[in-house]
């Protein structure tokens, strides 16, 4: 073992680190990000490895996570339609049987 505080070469390595290509994305304070880049072209926060869910669950899990409460998806949409309209066919029959318009 050795007194020196680093390992023999450490500095070339050190060079070579930091001659990496930099992300340059913009970041919130107005600067470019000086992150190394991975093979996209970013760095590992402004364009990592996620492409999206793939699989049918995992799109199926992205949908619902977004959903807020239901009221206006199709099925619900669709349940209020018959609902009126059997709202409807019941006070017209009502109103046929008591001979006048029913509210």
């Amino acid at each position: 073992m050795s007194d020196e505080p680093h390992a023999h070469g450490w500095c070339a390595a050190m060079a070579s680190a930091h001659s990496a290509p930099r992300c340059g994305a913009r970041r919130r304070d107005g600067f470019t990000c000086q992150g190394p880049a991975m093979a996209s072209g970013r760095c590992r926060l402004h364009g990592g490895k996620s492409t999206g869910p793939r699989t049918a669950e995992g799109l199926e899990r992205s949908r619902t996570a977004r959903l807020g409460h239901g009221y206006y998806t199709a099925a619900a949409k669709a349940e209020r339609r018959q609902a009126r309209a059997e709202t409807r066919y019941l006070r017209a029959l009502l109103a046929s049987i008591l001979g006048g318009t029913v509210l």
